[in-house]
């Protein structure tokens, strides 16, 4: 619940930053808030984009109430609490993220991730490997090694044997380097870029990655598969399975199938016979996927069925058996739709540093630096050699004597930005950033590398401390999580969590509310549904002999389905009118009823008790009554807000709005 607070929170911030109405509205708690802070929310909630005075009134009464609740929070000094500033914190850093990277650069890098996706690579690979921090001895012997490999390279199949024999990926040897079709973000930066400059049929440079360096034959380049939105109907059989169960698993697979070949509806034969729990009652409906995110023989039936409605034969996975119906298809999406989500993606991934280092070059050419290179040495001359195997310490008592600055950031643009950073912050950044692992350089030499990455770390903390000063929307947006957070920590105290704990208000609630909560008339019932009219008489002759015989469903199950386990169906429980659409077409009475026809199949039902509207227990519609509940204490709690609290519109603003 709080995420979707804080997303809403974001989502206004668009509206903001394009307001332009700064004049007082209302006060709250003698707090001003403008037209334009009002509008943002509103226009949010307005989806269709026209000011409509009567919701805008209807609205104005939820944004009062949604500031008295902030005040009250802030009047109980909840926004100085350490967990809320902690929380506040946390979400900041994820929102200074966008921000704190050359827009440019991260721009063009989601344009090349967008074009990738609209083409699949198959490739295969050889791997020498070597470890990120590799001295540059070992760097140049795995390399040579490398360069050694592709000259004795003279046809794909060279390669592939030599990936068999040579290759350091532990799969290999079975599948000769082979990684099948891919696209963008499925591999790491440096191959992926590496696999889509290479033409198809020619083999790429080395190119190094985190895990060593690579080798790339591209076998084939396709345009994108785009995405599929199928169900499937699943028998389970995998290796723990005996022999004997796996036969059976097929069997009933290729029965299904070839009833479905029959006419029978794939969605019914889903929700009967599927055994993938998540998707079986949703009629075997799977969310869009497309190249990557199956396994192999599913993914590639999947997408062989060339017109929605069609279904494939049996396909077997290492999960068992599975018969997949197309439902839709489309291709990529376009860059529009996906902008937003590759730039997440970007985030994550090793190419957003490119984003990064581009914002420093830049930041460092827009602020003023100034270096105290003295200081720095000072401090350079407390490191010792242990700093090279990564267990440098800094003595406790040297700590208090680093207050020199060796770098001030200053803002040209904005006169009060300005920040020193000391010895102490200069040491400390040399102690953190230490490799877990023998260094191979020379001391100096590290220490000069740690002073350029310090320096161009202390240009972002700068950037990061001030974007609220620099930058109106990132400041606004700060504001609606900020009260955000608060909202969701005091309704949760006052409302939500209130109502779940208090057990007796809400027994008393209940109570006195009861009739508000009813059932409507229900049977219970079981519907038998069978593959056949001789089926179901069967199952009826037994249903008739229960009481005397004492026959249960599973007996009947049994009974029916010893040659072929689809011949009988049986669904028991309470139903209402429109849950059962065989039930709702019988006489509602206690008994059998007669054999029904449902197509190809036969069906009857079985009513032990007619059940009439009555108030549904607590236990029952807990849920329900918890959250009626809820907005009883919510309308209580802000009636009790706005006897406290002074607020006031100015209706001649308010009627002014355009």
């Amino acid at each position: 619940m709080k995420t979707t607070l804080l997303i809403m929170a974001a989502v206004l911030i668009a509206a903001f930053t394009n307001a332009q109405d700064s004049r007082v509205l209302m006060s709250i708690a003698n707090e001003d808030v403008s037209v334009d802070e009002f509008l943002a929310i509103y226009n949010k909630n307005n989806t269709n984009n026209v000011v409509d005075k009567k919701s805008m009134e209807e609205y104005l009464d939820l944004f009062i109430n949604f500031k008295l609740k902030v005040a009250e929070a802030q009047s109980l000094g909840m926004d100085t609490a350490r967990k809320f500033q902690g929380e506040l914190a946390g979400y900041r850093r994820q929102l200074a993220n966008p921000y704190l990277v050359d827009r440019e650069t991260t721009d063009k890098l989601v344009r090349e991730a967008y074009d990738r996706m609209t083409q699949d690579v198959e490739a295969y690979h050889i791997l020498v490997r070597l470890d990120e921090d590799a001295s540059p001895a070992d760097t140049l012997k795995a390399y040579n090694l490398i360069k050694a490999y592709r000259k004795t390279i003279k046809t794909p199949e060279d390669f592939k044997k030599l990936a068999g024999e040579k290759s350091e990926d532990p799969s290999a040897k079975e599948n000769q380097g082979y990684l099948g079709y891919f696209t963008a973000f499925k591999m790491v930066y440096p191959f992926e870029n590496a696999a889509y400059t290479t033409k198809v049929g020619e083999i790429s440079q080395p190119a190094r990655t985190r895990f060593g360096y690579h080798l790339i034959l591209v076998q084939d380049k396709r345009p994108a598969r785009g995405e599929i939105r199928a169900a499937h109907i699943m028998v389970k059989a995998t290796d723990k399975n005996t022999e004997e169960e796996r036969a059976a698993a097929k069997a009933k697979a290729f029965e299904i199938y070839e009833r479905l070949k029959k006419g029978e509806e794939f969605e019914m034969l889903a929700k009967e016979y599927s055994e993938d729990e998540g998707t079986a009652n949703k009629g075997g409906m799977l969310p869009w996927f497309g190249t990557g995110r199956m396994v192999e023989s599913f993914e590639d039936a999947a997408f062989s069925i060339k017109e929605n409605g069609g279904f494939s034969e049996p396909v077997q996975t290492a999960y068992g058996w599975h018969i997949i119906k197309r439902h839709d298809y489309r291709g990529i999406q376009t860059f529009d739709e996906l902008e937003a989500t590759i730039k997440r993606r970007i985030e994550r991934d090793s190419r957003g540093a490119k984003g990064k280092a581009s914002l420093v070059a830049k930041l460092k050419k827009e602020y003023s630096l100034s270096m105290n290179y003295k200081g720095r040495d000072q401090v350079n001359k407390m490191v010792n050699q242990e700093y090279l195997a990564g267990s440098w310490t800094l003595n406790p008592q040297s700590v208090s004597a680093l207050t020199e600055t060796v770098l001030t950031i200053t803002d040209p643009e904005h006169a009060k930005l300005s920040h020193n950073f000391t010895q102490e912050d200069y040491a400390n950044f040399l102690r953190k950033n230490q490799k877990r692992g023998k260094e191979t350089k020379l001391l100096s030499q590290v220490l000069e590398e740690r002073w350029t990455a310090f320096v161009d770390d202390a240009v972002i903390r700068f950037e990061d401390m001030n974007l609220e000063n620099k930058y109106a929307d990132f400041k606004a947006l700060m504001k609606e999580y900020h009260d955000g957070i608060l909202l969701f920590d005091l309704m949760d105290q006052r409302v939500w969590s209130k109502a779940v704990k208090d057990s007796a208000g809400l027994e008393a609630y209940y109570q006195e509310h009861m009739n508000d909560f009813m059932w409507p008339q229900r049977a219970e019932a079981s519907i038998y549904l069978a593959a056949n009219e001789s089926i179901a008489k069967g199952a009826l002759k037994m249903a008739k002999k229960r009481a005397k015989k004492g026959y249960t469903d599973a007996d009947i199950m049994n009974a029916m389905n010893g040659d072929n386990p689809l011949n009988l169906s049986i669904r028991s429980g309470v139903f209402s009118k429109g849950d059962d659409e065989i039930l709702d077409s019988v006489p509602w009475q206690t008994g059998l009823s007669d054999l029904m026809s449902k197509g190809d199949k036969t069906a009857f039902v079985q009513i032990e008790a007619v059940l009439e509207p009555q108030p549904k227990k607590l236990s029952e519609a807990r849920g329900v009554i918890t959250s009626s509940y809820q907005n009883h204490l919510e309308q209580a709690w802000i009636k009790e807000l706005r006897e406290e609290y002074s607020y006031s519109v100015k209706q001649d603003v308010f009627n002014d709005i355009k």
